[in-house]
């Protein structure tokens, strides 16, 4: 049988080829260190100017549009005109990207929405639709109810299709939007 030589361990003598190299990586992890901190505050930079930028585009978009008004010497024509412009200024401010947010996020298979229409000057919105059962359009209307946007949801009409395969329940909601903060 071979016999395994000893080893040989030597504390006490300095370092060898591995040792000098030491330096070397030591200050290139300082320079890697460096670099990687130098980009994050870039990008940290970078993502506090989108969040501007973003925070300025809402409040532009939450903006309402002023009115335009008519002067006294006004012709019936132009006060007409005037009040058809003011009204396309209200539809504009309507947020209609938070009104759609809350009606989809209650949407289920059971329920299939006809029309989604906001009025403005009241700050409500109808919602006309059909639904599979009574107890799912109840349900719905509690869906809608819990949403952060709308309040008051009222089931202004409905009406059973028996002739209708499944008898469906088409029906027509009315809702109050509230605004974002």
């Amino acid at each position: 049988m071979a016999r395994v030589p000893a080893i040989a361990l030597d504390f006490i003598r300095p370092g060898g080829g591995t040792a000098r190299g030491a330096p070397i990586l030591l200050v290139l992890g300082v320079l890697c260190t460096t670099g990687v901190l130098a980009y994050q505050r870039v990008l940290v930079g970078q993502a506090g100017a989108r969040a501007a930028q973003l925070e300025e585009m809402r409040s532009m978009s939450r903006r309402a549009s002023p009115a335009l008004a008519g002067k006294d010497g006004d012709t019936p024509e132009v006060r007409e005109q005037i009040k058809r412009a003011n009204a396309v200024l209200a539809q504009m401010n309507v947020p209609w990207g938070e009104l759609f947010a809350a009606v989809e996020m209650a949407q289920d298979d059971s329920v299939g929405l006809l029309a989604v229409q906001p009025d403005p000057g009241a700050g409500q919105i109808v919602i006309g639709g059909q639904a599979r059962t009574l107890p799912a359009l109840l349900s719905y209307m509690e869906r809608l109810q819990r949403s952060d946007r709308l309040r008051q949801v009222v089931l202004t009409s409905h009406e059973f299709k028996p002739e209708e395969p499944g008898q469906p329940v088409e029906f027509v909601l009315a809702a109050r939007w509230v605004e974002a903060r």
